[in-house]
């Protein structure tokens, strides 16, 4: 069996592993990443219609690690955000322009940007990359971490100083360890599909809290739409099993013709909604990032946001503790990160919280003030321009900004 030296070890070479895989990538750290799914070489499925909304901080970060001109190339510019009610009154809309941006964001299809991160990375002279490669063994052996991993053929140890477990929500590597986490299971799933419609989208995105839970719709061409709607599990399944003139007249009825009729409507795809919360993010050579850190509800697509600036701010940390001659593995470094993330971590989690306790379950209590709080955001001074920095993630200043 071959055994390999790395200073930092990253598991889970999905959206955030790869991201701070690039990051690091022109240091002279020794990295590798280890993943499970050869991205590069997977086709495309027609399994998963996900997509990501991706604010205008992490737009930048992408340009910055060199990715962002090929995945430009399929993204659909998100200019103006328009919130309301169904059958309420309670309008808000945010800008770009109110902004002074160009742009809020974008929405770019989940495969696609897995693809491009990929990509990059395998092309990196300075990472070596393990995949299809699962973790078989993750222990601490005189002040390292041995990894043995294995592609059901062969199987490498490989040491590290630092392991970075990216490996997702149900994290293995965060059991191994011994990490617990807080999970709160809305007890809801999101129904995505892609819709197209008689009338252009204009770079506009929608987010309608509905009967039944949120209803987002993003762009994703001038007449093509993703749809993302959040209910309850049976609800969920009830209309997943629906065929598609009986799902398109209730999206009809439920979104009304702001953007015309509804032509036509994939099958949709049901996905289980929960928050998970790391209790530790660290251990003495070990840390947890992206969903293995926290998964959020998708009400304010912010998950992969916050997993980006949460690398960006990691490996800023490693690499200035490594040109300070401090020790990028130690305890105290660790700590250093974890504090300079955890108002970012924090705000993000609870704000997705709150809309999901308070706009996208049907409340009695709650329900009476929404059309206000909506209405609040055009009309309290400031109001607007608070929730909007907090999307665009642009409240964190960083050197990678």
């Amino acid at each position: 069996m071959n055994n390999q030296s790395y200073d930092i070890v990253i598991v889970g070479g999905g959206l955030v592993g790869n991201s701070l895989a690039l990051a690091l990538a022109e240091s002279s750290l020794r990295v590798a990443v280890v993943e499970a799914t050869d991205y590069a070489q997977k086709t495309e499925s027609t399994d998963d219609n996900r997509a990501i909304g991706l604010s205008y901080t992490s737009q930048r970060i992408l340009q910055k690690l060199g990715v962002w001109s090929q995945i430009e190339a399929k993204a659909h510019p998100i200019d103006s955000v328009h919130l309301s009610l169904q059958g309420r009154f309670g309008v808000a809309t945010i800008s770009a322009a109110e902004q002074g941006l160009d742009s809020l964001g974008c929405n770019i299809d989940i495969q696609y940007l897995q693809k491009i991160l990929a990509e990059k990375v395998r092309l990196e002279k300075h990472l070596n990359l393990y995949t299809p490669y699962r973790v078989t063994l993750c222990q601490r052996v005189e002040g390292q971490w041995q990894l043995t991993v294995s592609n059901g053929v062969s199987s490498q140890n490989l040491h590290a100083r630092l392991v970075v477990a990216a490996d997702g929500s149900d994290s293995e590597l965060r059991r191994t360890v011994g990490i617990t986490a807080q999970v709160w299971d809305y007890q809801q799933s999101a129904l995505v599909s892609r819709l197209t419609f008689t009338k252009p989208l204009n770079s506009r995105s929608y987010e309608r809290f509905t009967r039944l839970g949120l209803m987002a719709i993003l762009p994703a061409g001038e007449y093509d739409a993703t749809s993302i709607w959040c209910m309850n599990k049976d609800q969920a399944a009830y209309w997943q099993a629906a065929d598609e003139r009986i799902l398109l007249q209730q999206l009809q009825s439920v979104w009304g013709y702001r953007l015309g009729r509804l032509q036509s409507a994939t099958p949709a795809i049901q996905y289980p909604l929960r928050r998970i919360e790391a209790n530790e993010l660290y251990r003495d050579g070990f840390i947890l990032i992206g969903n293995a850190a926290q998964t959020l509800h998708p009400v304010a697509a912010q998950g992969f946001n916050l997993g980006l600036r949460s690398a960006m701010m990691l490996a800023e940390v490693l690499l200035w503790s490594q040109k300070m001659g401090r020790d990028y593995a130690e305890s105290a470094v660790l700590a250093e990160y974890v504090a300079k993330q955890a108002q970012d971590r924090k705000q993000i989690a609870r704000f997705t919280h709150f809309l999901v306790s308070r706009f996208a379950k049907e409340n009695e209590f709650f329900k009476q003030w929404q059309p206000l709080a909506l209405c609040g955001l055009e009309w309290v001074p400031g109001a607007k321009f608070l929730l909007a920095r907090l999307g665009l993630g642009g409240a964190q200043k960083a050197l990678w900004v």
